[in-house]
């Protein structure tokens, strides 16, 4: 996955202290707090929080797991609608 470089709060986009991905699936933010001592960093897939991490490497590799996931659901439910 190829994320952005962590950027700062900007208005009119975000918040917070973000990195997004697009992937096939949706955009990808990873959203925290760094003004906080122990940020939690949230993720969320088209505007869905799927879950929060201790670590942005924790988060990205939690998106990962999630758009695999979801493609893998996708592909089973095509194979059995097609007969596969």
């Amino acid at each position: 996955m190829k994320w952005t470089e962590p950027k700062p709060p900007t208005e009119g986009v975000c918040f917070y202290d973000h990195v997004t991905c697009n992937t096939a699936l949706g955009e990808c933010w990873i959203t925290w707090k760094s003004w906080k001592e122990h940020a939690d960093f949230d993720v969320a897939i088209d505007d869905k929080i799927v879950g929060t991490a201790f670590t942005l490497d924790e988060a990205k590799a939690m998106a990962e797991r999630h758009l695999r996931s979801k493609a893998e659901e996708i592909l089973r439910d095509f194979g059995s609608s097609h007969g596969g």
